[in-house]
C-alpha cells in the first residue's frame, strides 16, 4: 500500500467526526490508545475551512522539507469547496503519509481537539491552511529539540520559533536571545515580546489541555493554551523563522469586532481565567484591563454583575472594572445596531 495512502483502520478517510457541544473533540477511547506511541517525530496539523485556494502552498511547502519523518494531519471544518477532493488527491502522489478527517463547522479550536486525538507524532505543528514552512523548518525544530537532554523534556512544552510575512519582515519581536527557556507569560510580560510565534508542541500536552467548546460558538483565543501551560512547562524559543504567512481576506483576522460579538462567552471564559488564575504574574494595570474585560463579554453573555462578582476572587479588582467594562459594553451595542441597519 502507498505509505501516503495511510490511514486509521477504524476512520476510514472523510468520516465525519462530530464533536460535543461542551468540550473536547468526541473521539473514542480506543483511537487515543493507540495514538500514544508515536507514528513518526512530527504530526504537521492544518485545520481548514473553505481554504482550498490556498492548501497547495502549505501542501508543497510540506513536499519541500528537508526532514522526512513527519505525516500531514488534515483536518477539514466543515469545508464545501475542493478540499476533499485536493488531498484526496495529493494522498495519491505524496511520498509522506496524508490523512483527511471531515467534521461539521464548529471552530478552528474544536479542530484543534479532533487534531490532538488523531496525531501520531510525538510533537505536532500546526500549520494554518494559509500558510508555510520554511524549508527546514521540521529540521530546526528537531534539532532545537533533541539539544534539551532527555531526562529534562519532560519539563518542556515544546520548541517555538518566529513567524514572518511573504515579503521576509518579522512578524512582532523577535525573543531577546537567540536561544531562551522561557514560558508564554513570562516572554510577554518580562521580556515585552510581541506577534505570533510558530513552533512545535508535545501532543500528550495537546490532548491533556483540550480547548472548551460553547455551543453556538466558534472561536476561543489561542492563547489560552499556551498561557495554561505556563503555569507548568517551559518552552525553548529560538530566533529563527519556522513559518511565513499571509492574512487573507475573511480570515479570523479580518474583522475581530465581528469575532468578538459573536463568541462572548469564549471572551469571558477566556478573561476570567486570565484574571483568577494568573493575576499574580501581570501587572496592576494588565489585571484591570482583563477584568474590564471579562465584564464586557460577560454583559454579552447575559451574565450579571451579581454573579460576575461571585466568578472572581478578586471582587475589589472587579469593581473597580466596573465603569471601562459597562462603557465599552454599551459602545459595542451602538456599533452593533448601527451595524445591522447598513
Amino acid at each position: 500500500m502507498n505509505k501516503a495512502r495511510q490511514t486509521h483502520p477504524s476512520l476510514p478517510s472523510g468520516t465525519p467526526i462530530r464533536s460535543s457541544p461542551d468540550t473536547v473533540a468526541n473521539i473514542s477511547t480506543d483511537h487515543r490508545t493507540e495514538t500514544a506511541r508515536p507514528f513518526c517525530l512530527f504530526t504537521v496539523v492544518t485545520p481548514t475551512f473553505n481554504r482550498a485556494h490556498t492548501l497547495p502552498r502549505a501542501y508543497e511547502s510540506l513536499q519541500r522539507q528537508s526532514f522526512r519523518d513527519f505525516e500531514w494531519l488534515v483536518v477539514d471544518d466543515g469545508s464545501t469547496d475542493e478540499t476533499r477532493t485536493l488531498v484526496h488527491r495529493w494522498q495519491e502522489e505524496a511520498d509522506f503519509p496524508i490523512r483527511y478527517y471531515w467534521q461539521e463547522n464548529q471552530g478552528k479550536h474544536v479542530a484543534h481537539n479532533t487534531a490532538a486525538g488523531l496525531a501520531r507524532g510525538e510533537l505536532t505543528v500546526i500549520l494554518d491552511s494559509d500558510d508555510l514552512l520554511v524549508d527546514d523548518a521540521l529540521e530546526r525544530l528537531r534539532r532545537h529539540w533533541e539539544a534539551i537532554p532527555p531526562h529534562e523534556r519532560s519539563r518542556f512544552a515544546g520548541v517555538e520559533g518566529l513567524a514572518a510575512y511573504l515579503d521576509g519582515e518579522i512578524e512582532g519581536t523577535p525573543f531577546p536571545k537567540d536561544v531562551l527557556d522561557s514560558d508564554h507569560i513570562e516572554i510577554r510580560g518580562r521580556y515585552g515580546v510581541t506577534g505570533d510565534k510558530k513552533g512545535a508542541i508535545r501532543t500528550d500536552l495537546l490532548r491533556a489541555f483540550p480547548f472548551p467548546h460553547f455551543q453556538g460558538e466558534k472561536h476561543i483565543r489561542p492563547s489560552l493554551l499556551w498561557r495554561r501551560l505556563s503555569c507548568d512547562y517551559t518552552f525553548r524559543f529560538i530566533n529563527e523563522v519556522i513559518q511565513l504567512k499571509e492574512l487573507q481576506p475573511g480570515g479570523l483576522s479580518s474583522d475581530r469586532f465581528r469575532l468578538r460579538m459573536s463568541n462572548p462567552r469564549g471572551f469571558r471564559y477566556y478573561y476570567r481565567e486570565e484574571v483568577n488564575r494568573y493575576g499574580e504574574r501581570n501587572t496592576l494595570r494588565r489585571r484591570l484591563d482583563s477584568c474590564a474585560k471579562y465584564v464586557r463579554f460577560s454583559l454579552h453573555s447575559g451574565i450579571g454583575y451579581r454573579q460576575q462578582c461571585r466568578e472572581i476572587d478578586a471582587p475589589w479588582l472587579w469593581f473597580l472594572s466596573i465603569p471601562k467594562g459597562t462603557l465599552v459594553w454599551l459602545r459595542d451595542r451602538v456599533k452593533m445596531r448601527r451595524d445591522s441597519r447598513r
